[in-house]
């Protein structure tokens, strides 16, 4: 068997086993067959069919088949025995084929048990649903979004006194007309049957034509956020509504009765005010809550004021360039005419020559000529680094990203290091040592915060002056990000919880402990995770693994 053959035979999802007849051996046995079963592959191949099919009517078959009848079997079900001694369920297949004019027969097997767990539990949800709907003190009618009836429970049609005839019909429409015609408010209760995709929540009192009062509450059924039909609810309020007229003419009668009630109003009104006092509890704990949340949105705020800030600056910036550069070009125009004109001063009368050259000596023309292009260069440099740090604050408060992108992570490292440097240049030394790794799907900002996390930890672990070393790299499915600083390390007891959130060894109010909590779950999110090495008094490496495509790896727990 090649490469090739073997790479696609190892990929495949199921089960394949290949068996030689006679002996019943088994010669070829893909890597799925081997990790469900728990063998190694060598084990395996030292396996007769019949070790790991021990069902009586699989011995049955395999016998036969020693004995020359081969025949192809689909989708049976059947048991096989784990390396561990436990038993799998599978559903299988075997056919016959030919290699080199000799008959070989291929299993193929699924594990099914999972399937088989997830029926019954299916089965018993749906059990416990329709018991539910049975024993509700509520009719039930549940329509979907096409206008059919979905489903309904007996106490609905017995409210409505729906025939029976009219039910084995299995005509929705007349069973919904049906229950239209016994209300007093016919159209309403039509057009309310008819609403099935509206998202809002209804409350209605309909009057049959028999004096009956019912109540219908109705609320969207949802698949996710589709919704596909609609639940109506009816109760049966007759005896209240008639309880509530027998109050009405009883009405004269309570004016008696307030006396009596007076001191039970007392007791009520001081049992209130104790549910007072702690509901003012409650409310000083959720203003807490509240504040915490402010606080929460003021932080995300920052990322769209950065943003709209170097909006801002870059508009005046710009005009200001290019005015910059045209008065640039004017003034050595200018500067091209005044060479002419003094190329023409010796035809000048002298009185007039005089005038002028005392003029030049006035304002020092030979040093504006120097200096006004000096001048010119020196703005437009300081212009450029104000586009350089105003494209570095837009690249990193992308607060609109909701979908990945392509990123290079050099150039993000850059600009955090642009962004961060007034906290960095005064504490370390910054050596880059860039692999020049390809581009990857990513939330760009995101792994920005990380990088900037990961910088100014590495500035705080320096107490005087030191080293930073930042490292990019890849291999064939991952890149990676390093950041090394020469601080005072992490204490090996302490390693285990620097990723726990408000976990921080810094003194008090310099730190949140949020910052390697954020990046861990930020990593997390694009698949990858941070390796960290660190010795007491050496400093530490924060390595941030990444996976180049998309979902092309899960999660590693650090």
């Amino acid at each position: 068997m090649n490469n090739l053959e073997r790479l696609m035979l190892d990929h495949s999802p199921h089960m394949m086993l290949l068996v030689e007849p006679s002996s019943l051996r088994i010669v070829i046995a893909n890597r799925a067959a081997q990790q469900t079963l728990g063998y190694a592959e060598q084990a395996l191949l030292a396996l007769t069919i019949t070790d790991i099919e021990s069902a009586l009517q699989d011995v049955f078959y395999w016998e036969d088949v020693s004995n020359g009848q081969y025949l192809d079997i689909e989708a049976q079900e059947g048991l096989y025995q784990c390396a561990d001694g436990s038993m799998l369920t599978v559903m299988k297949s075997i056919r016959v084929v030919h290699h080199q004019e000799a008959p070989l027969l291929l299993v193929q097997a699924r594990d099914v048990q999972n399937e088989r767990e997830i029926e019954d539990t299916l089965a018993h949800t749906l059990s416990q649903l329709r018991a539910t709907l049975e024993s509700t003190g509520n009719g039930i009618l549940v329509i979907d979004w096409q206008g059919k009836i979905a489903s309904m429970n007996r106490l609905f049609s017995k409210m409505w006194d729906i025939p029976d005839d009219l039910l084995l019909k299995r005509n929705d429409a007349a069973v919904l007309e049906f229950i239209a015609g016994r209300v007093l408010e016919t159209d309403a209760c039509r057009t309310r049957l008819q609403e099935i995709v509206g998202g809002n929540e209804t409350e209605d009192l309909f009057r049959l034509q028999d004096g009956r009062f019912f109540e219908c509450k109705s609320r969207p059924q949802y698949l996710g956020e589709r919704i596909i039909g609609r639940v109506f609810g009816y109760n049966d309020i007759t005896e209240r509504k008639r309880a509530e007229a027998a109050l009405r003419e009883s009405r004269d009668q309570l004016e008696q009765r307030v006396q009596a009630r007076t001191a039970d109003l007392q007791t009520a009104n001081a049992t209130l005010q104790t549910e007072k006092a702690h509901q003012q509890v409650l409310i000083k704990k959720l203003e807490e809550a509240q504040n915490q949340l402010l606080q929460s949105e003021k932080l995300a705020s920052i990322g769209q004021l950065a943003a709209g800030v170097a909006h801002e600056i870059n508009n005046p910036v710009g005009f200001v360039n290019s005015n910059l550069g045209a008065l640039q070009r004017y003034t050595q125009d200018m500067l091209k005419l005044l060479a002419a004109y003094e190329l023409l001063e010796d035809a000048l009368a002298e009185d007039k020559l005089q005038g002028i050259k005392q003029l030049k000596k006035d304002i020092d023309a030979e040093f504006l000529r120097e200096d006004i292009g000096n001048l010119l260069t020196e703005s437009l440099d300081g212009l450029q680094r104000v586009k350089r740090i105003v494209q570095d604050l837009k690249d990193f408060s992308h607060v609109d990203e909701s979908e990945r992108q392509w990123a290079d992570l050099e150039t993000g490292l850059e600009s955090t290091l642009r962004v961060v440097w007034n906290e960095l240049k005064y504490k370390a030394e910054v050596v880059k040592e860039y692999g020049a790794i390809p581009q990857i799907e990513c939330f760009p900002s995101q792994l920005n915060q990380v990088f900037m996390n990961l910088l100014v930890n590495a500035s705080h672990a320096i107490e005087e002056h030191g080293r930073i070393t930042i490292r990019t790299g890849q291999d064939e499915e991952n890149v990676w990000v390093e950041v090394e600083d020469s601080g005072k390390g992490i204490r090996p007891e302490h390693l285990g919880r620097i990723f726990e959130p408000f976990f921080t060894t810094k003194p008090v109010g310099k730190g949140t402990g949020l910052g390697l909590s954020l990046s861990y779950g930020i990593v997390q999110k694009h698949g990858g995770r941070i390796e960290v090495k660190s010795e007491p008094g050496k400093g530490s490496v924060f390595r941030m693994v990444l996976p180049q495509r998309a979902g092309a790896h899960h999660p590693i727990p650090v």
